[in-house]
């Protein structure tokens, strides 16, 4: 027990709960994505109640929620279209995430179990405490929503500070790199920018695969 809750102070102290002031009792994003000369916007409403965040995504094409609780404890992950053609879901129970994705011709569910491991699902909001922290790196586990399958990644941060300018305003900025882990990585990469200060999401630069088009999403405005 003594190990145990050494562990847990210790990761705290790198992972620091002042992230979380930095966002208000409500806060709302606008990010931009642009792909292949097309281009939307979405709509992030973040409300914190106590120590848990409740984090409502809206575009073009549906709804996305998700729950999670500082350092980077992610609960419950969801989408649906408007259209209610797609949907899918994962929860968290313990060591195990629950996928399930439902269209208009199959219907799917799977249990993964990844023990105490991180999930993250979304890098928007959740990185926010590894950009206010000391730690350099750190590996996590993700679920691509439509195939339900389970993937490795390692982010890390460059040590030196960009200065980069986004909608005539310029920022500080952590750049941090997301790829899958070992000979995979060579198959996909994302180059994220984050404000040094507030770990809020500048730029964020990927494509889905070998030969696919990047997508590039920046910040409109935070309010």
């Amino acid at each position: 027990m003594y190990f145990k809750m050494l562990f847990i102070f210790f990761f705290l102290s790198l992972f620091p709960l002042a992230g979380k002031e930095a966002i208000h009792s409500k806060t709302t994003y606008i990010y931009e994505k642009k792909k292949e000369g097309k281009s939307h916007k979405t709509t992030w409403v973040i409300e914190k109640k106590e120590k848990t965040f409740y984090i409502e995504g809206t575009s073009g094409g549906g709804k996305t929620s998700i729950v999670f609780s500082y350092p980077m404890d992610t609960h419950h992950f969801s989408f649906e279209s408007y259209d209610k053609k797609n949907k899918y879901s994962i929860l968290r129970k313990g060591s195990y995430l629950i996928a399930k994705f439902k269209n208009q011709t199959r219907k799917i569910e799977k249990k993964f179990k990844i023990g105490k491991h991180l999930w993250l699902q979304e890098f928007d909001f959740s990185f926010r405490s590894f950009i206010l922290s000391k730690i350099f790196s750190f590996k996590f586990y993700i679920i691509h929503p439509k195939k339900l399958s389970l993937h490795h990644m390692i982010a890390t941060k460059e040590k030196k500070l960009e200065d980069i300018k986004i909608n005539n305003k310029h920022f500080r900025a952590v750049k941090v790199k997301v790829t899958l882990t070992g000979f995979k990585k060579i198959f996909w990469k994302a180059e994220l920018w984050f404000e040094k200060e507030t770990g809020d999401l500048l730029k964020y630069v990927a494509n889905e695969g070998p030969n696919t088009p990047f997508s590039i999403i920046t910040l409109l405005s935070k309010s």
